[in-house]
Parts: structure tokens; sequence; C-alpha cells
């Protein structure tokens, strides 16, 4: 991939969840390509730091109290002169507020990606002029999001659309029998997962509920949470509560996550989302038999009786309707992911999304 110039990514915390995965994807490939790259992050978690360093990426943590602390500006002003990039892509409001404050005399191209779920936010309306103004690009994930910005200030001729990709995912190494021995699971477990940092606004809760629908009619079904995060223990509290033990197992942050959702019998999307989440598009491409509340953010990739099924937005009852259909029609279940996997294959492909930011950052 040939990426112009040197590269600096900032992005408020760098983890293994939404688009902090696009930014390792996209620095890990510049740095292979031969490019100096760096990535400046107010926090990051450890694991997924020394992925990217150990992949040639420089890792700079700005730490302080948030995009407006003096001391974060500081640092950031002074990463950027010592660096002197061609671009500065900020993935995220916060650190686009930051860049447009640090980088003010800067020459370097800067460039902002901003999802629908960070438009909504009420500081936006104050921030976007600002950032109208100082970037020389916008990245929107979909076209809902593209007019979001339009609607708020942004040049329409400087957005330029970028759907997200995921790597294909490789044939499982383990077998059926060897996974689930391995997570020390019954042979005849059911296995539902759901995945995402674990945070209150996303309702994991809800999918402990619905889960419990399910273990009505199906006893051996098994949930599986892959994540970590701020409400990880209060969730496991929770589940304690409303489970039976080590029918809910919380796995915590996988780096491995690609290599589990092939087994997976039924995935679960039931999250409020405003822009079409990263993990959805995983486990698309692992082809998971998929389970997703019925959103625009999810339509994108779930179409209802050919990549997936739909069900309202809370609806426990409708969605565990929909899971205890896929559980008993396995063959249409295995048609499902195998259509979304190749859909996914053929719209969201990680390769696609390389070449667009590589035209992006080529430009001006």
């Amino acid at each position: 991939m040939n990426y112009p110039g040197d590269i600096l990514h900032i992005i408020r915390r760098l983890d293994g969840y939404g688009g902090a995965r696009m930014v390792r994807y996209v620095a890990a490939s510049q740095a292979a390509a031969g490019r100096r790259v760096a990535v400046a992050a107010l926090g990051a978690q450890r694991s997924v730091a020394e992925e990217l360093h150990s992949a040639g990426v420089a890792i700079h943590r700005l730490s302080g109290r948030g995009p407006l602390d003096p001391v974060t500006l500081w640092r950031l002003y002074r990463l950027q002169q010592a660096l002197r990039p061609k671009v500065v892509h900020a993935w995220d409001l916060a650190s686009a507020t930051l860049a447009a404050l640090a980088c003010r005399v800067s020459r370097s191209r800067l460039v902002a990606s901003l999802d629908a779920d960070q438009l909504k936010r009420p500081p936006v309306r104050m921030l976007m002029p600002p950032l109208a103004s100082r970037m020389q690009a916008f990245v929107a994930s979909d076209e809902s999001t593209r007019d979001s910005l339009i609607s708020l200030g942004a040049d329409k001729q400087r957005i330029r659309l970028i759907p997200p990709g995921t790597p294909a995912i490789e044939p499982p190494q383990l077998t059926r029998a060897q996974f689930l021995a391995h997570f020390q699971l019954p042979p005849d477990a059911l296995l539902i997962a759901v995945l995402g940092k674990l945070h209150r606004r996303k309702c994991f809760d809800d999918a402990l509920w619905c889960f419990e629908l399910v273990r009505v009619l199906h006893e051996n079904a098994v949930l599986l949470i892959i994540g970590d995060g701020p409400d990880y223990e209060r969730l496991e509290r929770f589940a304690e509560l409303v489970t039976e033990p080590a029918s809910a197992r919380l796995l915590g942050y996988r780096p491995d996550a690609a290599a589990i959702l092939p087994h997976i019998d039924v995935y679960w999307q039931t999250s409020p989302a405003l822009a079409t989440p990263q993990a959805l598009l995983e486990a698309a491409a692992a082809g998971a038999p998929i389970v997703a509340s019925d959103l625009p953010a999810h339509r994108a990739i779930v179409v209802p009786g050919r990549t997936g099924l739909l069900a309202p937005l809370g609806d426990r009852a409708e969605t565990a309707r929909a899971t205890d259909e896929l559980i008993n029609d396995r063959s249409r279940a295995r048609s499902l992911g195998a259509e979304a996997a190749a859909s996914v294959a053929e719209r969201w492909s990680l390769s696609q999304a390389l070449k667009a930011y590589g035209r992006l950052y080529g430009e001006g």
C-alpha cells in the first residue's frame, strides 16, 4: 500500500473496539509499507499498544485529563513539531478537538473521522464550526454520517465516504469438540455470543435477560460475553444473580476473538447503535448466524432472511424467538452465515478500506 509521507494518528482510547480497530489496521499497514507512522492516545490498552509497537508503529501516550487539558495540548503540539507528519488523522470527536487546537500552526493535513454516535452528542454543535474550518477532510463511514456532517456545517466537498473494513477470517484451527474442550464447555453446548466494550449504555444486561428466555427452550445454551470495559465487574455480578453458574461466561478482552466467532451458533448484536458496529462486521465475516436489533446501522449488514435475522430493539421475546429459529434449523443458520460472510467480503473488505485511506492520505 502506497502511503505518501509520514502519518500521525490520534485517538482518545487505543483499545480493541470500534474505531480503534480501524486505527490498528491502517497504522499496521502503513508501517508494513515502510512509512514512519505513530499513534498518539490519551489512553491505551497495554496489549494493543504492544501489538502495534511490534508491528513498527510508534506509540505515544498523551495522558492528561482530556482534550482540553493544557498538558495534553502541549504534549501533542511538541509531538507534531517533532514528527512533522504529512497527515494528522484524528479518529474521534475528542481527538479531533485536540488536533484542531494543538496543530493550529501545523503544515500537516488534518483529517477527522467522526461517526453517527459522536455526532449526536450535545457538544458537537459547539465544536463543529472550529473543526469545519481546520479540517481539510472528514471521513464518514456511511451516507447517514455524511448527511449529519453536512447539516452541522462541514463542506460536503471535504467529506470522504469510507466504510469500515474487516479482514477475512481464517478457517478455525480447532474442531468444534476441541474448541469446547479448550473452554471447558459441555460437548452439547449451544453457543450464543455478544462482543464489544462493556459499557452500561451498550445494554448487555438485556442480553442476559434475553438469554434466560432462550434457556427455557434450550437448557444447554451458553452465553459468551467477549470484551472488557468499565462495566465488567458489575455485569459479572449481575450474571451471577440472573442466570445459572457457568451458563454465562465473561471471557474478557480476547485478541483471538476472530478464532472464536466461527464456532458460535448464534451471534447477537442487540445494543443500540447509530454507526455500523465493527463487532457485527467481524461476526458476519466469520460466518456466524446473526440476530440483530432492527436498526439502520445493523441493516447495512443484516438483510432479513438472507444474511441474518432482525428483531425490534429491546424486544427480548422476538430476539429469543429468532434465536430459537436458527438453533432449530441449522441448515438455514449456516446458509445465512455463509451469505453474510460473502457480503462482507464483497462490500466491507479490509483491503478496500485500506486502499481508500491510501487515496485519502495522498490528496492535497
